[in-house]
């Protein structure tokens, strides 16, 4: 058995473990992956982590992200090397939320908790889109609501820094290292006042389809106006321009968002999940 760590140039082997998803999401800077190899070199299983608060003064956290493996041995064995990868990143605490009882029986044997619950991320349909954009009952917004293809780089990276400066990172911990083209441009939404941005809403396309919102934010005087304003630009975009099957995902990641879709999708609920957590310190 060989332990690898997973990169750019063995990332393709381990496609049988990693869906196209999680590939991508292992090319930015706070996602790693380990990996297990056979005696033949042939791969056997794989784990993937998210570091949180990397770059902030908070203690670091890590998600675990993925784990899956042809038998409990390889599993114990990844765990292992995780533990060590997470010390060696001064980590203080790892936690999971996952569909999967396997991955989640195993974390649980190396000394995390366990417990059902509701998944923080709900996913919304095009149907729920279009009732969206009929209860708002806008069919155009004002010029200074624009899409991320109408600004410049500059007015973006400026807001950015903003927010970043105010600890506000979204879904992103990465934020500060992601290019204004990695996000999906027609659909992504902005509020500019005197030339420059100060609300932006953020998706991103996965491999799958799946368009996610990551990051949706908004300031000055006009701010909860801009918001309302983004989010029905948003819809008129996607609306117009993806295909019925479109699905969104949204993670309630703080009492703001979960207010704020229980308001706008009432109907739409998290699958149930398993979650747990255990500290690294000890």
């Amino acid at each position: 058995m060989e332990i690898v760590y997973i990169d750019s140039e063995n990332l393709m082997d381990f496609y049988a473990y990693i869906d196209e998803d999680m590939q991508e999401d292992l090319k930015r800077i706070f996602f790693n992956g380990i990996g297990a190899l056979d005696d033949g070199g042939a791969p056997v299983g794989a784990l993937v982590y998210e570091l949180k608060n990397g770059d902030s003064e908070k203690d670091t956290q890590s998600r675990i992200r993925l784990l899956k493996c042809e038998n409990d041995q390889i599993s114990k064995i990844l765990l292992e090397e995780y533990k060590t990868a997470v010390s060696d990143e001064q980590v203080a605490e790892s936690y999971y939320e996952s569909p999967d009882r396997y991955m989640a029986d195993r974390l649980e044997e190396n000394g995390f908790s366990q417990e059902s619950a509701e998944a923080l991320d709900i996913v919304v349909t095009m149907a729920d889109i279009k009732r969206l954009i009929s209860t708002f009952k806008i069919t155009r917004v004002p010029d200074y609501i624009l899409p991320l293809s109408d600004i410049f780089v500059h007015q973006y990276r400026t807001f950015i820094k903003k927010c970043l400066s105010m600890g506000s990172f979204g879904l992103l911990d990465d934020l500060a290292y992601l290019s204004m083209s990695w996000f999906e441009d027609d659909i992504s939404s902005c509020s500019v006042a005197d030339d420059k941005v100060d609300g932006l809403l953020l998706m991103k396309k996965a491999p799958s389809g799946l368009l996610h919102v990551l990051l949706y934010i908004s300031y000055g005087p006009q701010y909860q106006k801009n918001l309302a304003l983004m989010m029905v630009h948003t819809a008129l975009k996607i609306a117009e321009n993806y295909p019925e099957d479109t699905r969104i995902v949204i993670r309630r990641h703080n009492d703001a968002v979960k207010k704020l879709t229980d308001r706008l999708f009432a109907e739409s609920k998290g699958e149930q999940v398993y979650k747990g957590n255990r500290s690294e310190n000890s």
